[in-house]
């Protein structure tokens, strides 16, 4: 037995000091544990610290960067393409040329949408979308997306309810800029992907200088059904349409149109509202609408009419005669005006879309024709415009009055459009 002790002397450890040596081991290895612990695993957050950091600091400057640049909100004939009620959001913008972007992206105008992809934020671009507002803008099936950009890096997490937009109007300032608030937290994981080793939150508004307000006071879809009143879309300003007939519902004039109203002047049909102040205008006003007329004889068939002829205040439009004659009718409180009389601009059962625009500050008046699936078939331009003195009284303004046909996505600005904004409204009757 001596010998064998000996043995193990002059070959290694006794039994004895290999149970002393791994207690000691133990009592260190758990002191270098608490210690580790102690300090909350400093060296492993500071480096997940650092990432986060950097990750948020590179994207939330670039989507910055990008709203300061954009040419306003990307957005289709129905509204924004912005959609800050999924989970993750994401936020479309719209540019014109690749001029602020990297690489190619929209080329000769686009979208770019930011939102997440695989706990990234991430950049798409949309090529070659003709105009914002364009039909079927929104649509990734018909302007395909193209080139990516990711602005955070895969050794960061940006979870779905980490990323979020929101939209309001910056009233500081004299043109009510379009103010777009993003809040964005980003995170590291620890071993396991289990826990959050670290998260950077921060949050920025940014005016959209470039994007226009939209101005729109009504929007009337006429696809409710319902031909005892049409809902307005924009601000609930909903009209009357049984004082006397009443229209029918009936199917829509273009592509996704969910519907539209027949006036029958002989049964008194007409939709009114009492003298909202939305549509009491001053220096600026745009009607647009899709609409398709049956002549039934030589009587006034107004798409709108705020007017009244012998006190020679307020506004009117409409078609007259077998010639299909265009009409703007404008009073100023002293005399009368046919601002703009245009004969052979409207064909019967035919489908136009027509756009009016009262711009005094420019001196103009423009009347916008465009027939469906055909192509624009008049511009009517008028200076030496007079100024409106609106005409106030219950039951105006009327929708249809001595109208027989069809009206379709009656739009009412308090502003003039843009010649790009009544393109990209005609886009919806292209086929």
């Amino acid at each position: 037995m001596k010998k064998i002790i000996k043995k193990i002397n002059n070959n290694g450890f006794s039994f004895i000091e290999v149970v002393l040596y791994l207690a000691i081991v133990a009592i260190l290895l758990t002191a270098v544990v608490d210690f580790n612990l102690s300090l909350g695993g400093t060296a492993t957050k500071l480096a997940s610290n650092v990432d986060t950091s950097r990750n948020r600091r590179i994207a939330l400057t670039s989507i910055d960067y990008l709203m300061k640049n954009a040419d306003g909100l990307l957005k289709d004939v129905n509204g924004d393409c912005s959609d800050f009620n999924s989970s993750p959001q994401t936020l479309a913008l719209y540019f014109e040329d690749d001029t602020y972007l990297p690489g190619t992206c929209v080329e000769d105008g686009g979208g770019v949408v930011i939102g997440l992809d695989n706990r990234q934020v991430k950049m798409t671009c949309y090529p070659n979308i003709p105009y914002n507002g364009w039909y079927q803008a929104c649509d990734s099936s018909v302007f395909p997306a193209g080139n990516a950009y990711y602005l955070t890096g895969p050794e960061t997490i940006v979870l779905d309810s980490s990323l979020s937009f929101s939209t309001s109007t910056a009233t500081s300032t004299s043109n009510d800029f379009i103010n777009v608030t993003t809040i964005l937290n980003v995170g590291t994981l620890s071993q396991g992907q289990i826990n959050v080793a670290a998260t950077s939150t921060a949050t920025s508004t940014v005016a959209i200088r470039n994007q226009q307000m939209s101005g729109l006071v009504a929007w009337y879809k006429f696809d409710d059904g319902d031909p005892l009143e049409a809902i307005d879309s924009a601000s609930g300003l909903t009209l009357t349409c049984d004082d006397v007939g009443s229209p029918a519902a009936s199917a829509g004039l273009v592509d996704d149109s969910g519907g539209s109203f027949y006036f029958n002047d002989s049964d008194g049909d007409y939709c009114r509202i009492d003298n909202p102040d939305e549509f009491n205008f001053t220096s600026a006003f745009t009607v647009t609408a899709w609409i398709k007329r049956a002549y039934v004889g030589d009587v006034q068939s107004f798409l709108l009419r705020k007017f009244d002829y012998s006190l020679a205040k307020g506004y009117a439009f409409y078609i007259y005669g077998s010639a299909g004659q265009a009409i703007f009718r404008l009073g100023d409180s002293s005399s009368v005006t046919d601002v703009i009389s245009q004969s052979s601009i409207f064909a019967d059962d035919t489908v136009y879309h027509m756009a009016l625009i009262y711009d005094l500050d420019n001196d103009e008046v423009a009347l916008y024709v465009y027939e469906k699936g055909v192509g624009s078939v008049s511009t009517t331009t008028a200076s030496s415009v007079p100024t409106l003195v609106n005409y106030n009284a219950s039951n105006y303004p009327r929708i249809g009055d001595n109208f027989d046909g069809y009206i379709d996505d009656l739009r009412i600005y308090n502003r003039a459009l843009t010649i790009e904004e009544i393109w990209a409204l005609q886009s919806q009757g292209a086929n």
